[in-house]
């Protein structure tokens, strides 16, 4: 029935009806992303400045202001974090510490809930539950000890 027709013929009238079809598609439910695209691509020029070919206008480069140390304590956003940084480093060398030699893990206890009551601004920090999980996983990781984050917990009120 079709014999007169080629392989190639009909991979290109496939082909053709494929593009076809794309196009449709990207224009009944794409029109608003592809019109955007295009002009992401293509800005035209402002109403108000005329358009001079070849002369690109450039501002003069600006030194950024110094921001003085007393202005970044001022405006930090939560001076928790970084005592929570410092807290997390020191915690992470003990138990790191612990891993390499023979402690017993009510060494490293008591040594964790030394570090806690040195940063008692944390005890009512949001930030107390993770600090709490990462000591537990940093033990899991590690080997020292099985510990439960409700044990964590109680080391801050010691």
């Amino acid at each position: 029935m079709l014999n007169h027709l080629s392989w190639t013929s009909y991979f290109e009238a496939v082909a053709l009806l494929l593009v076809i079809y794309y196009i449709f598609i990207g224009i009944r439910f794409y029109s608003d992303d592809v019109r955007k695209f295009f002009e992401q691509q293509n800005p035209k020029p402002s109403q108000d400045e005329p358009e001079q070919p070849g002369f690109e206008e450039t501002a003069p480069l600006q030194a950024e202001p110094e921001i003085s140390d007393q202005y970044v304590q001022d405006n930090y956003p939560d001076a928790d974090i970084r005592e929570t940084d410092d807290l997390i480093a020191e915690a992470k060398s003990l138990i790191n510490a612990a891993a390499n030699k023979a402690y017993s893990p009510e060494s490293l206890i008591i040594r964790l809930s030394e570090l806690f009551s040195k940063y008692t601004s944390l005890k009512i920090s949001p930030y107390r539950p993770a600090i709490n999980e990462l000591v537990v996983s940093e033990c899991e990781r590690t080997g020292v000890a099985a510990l439960t984050e409700d044990e964590v917990d109680e080391w801050w009120s010691d």
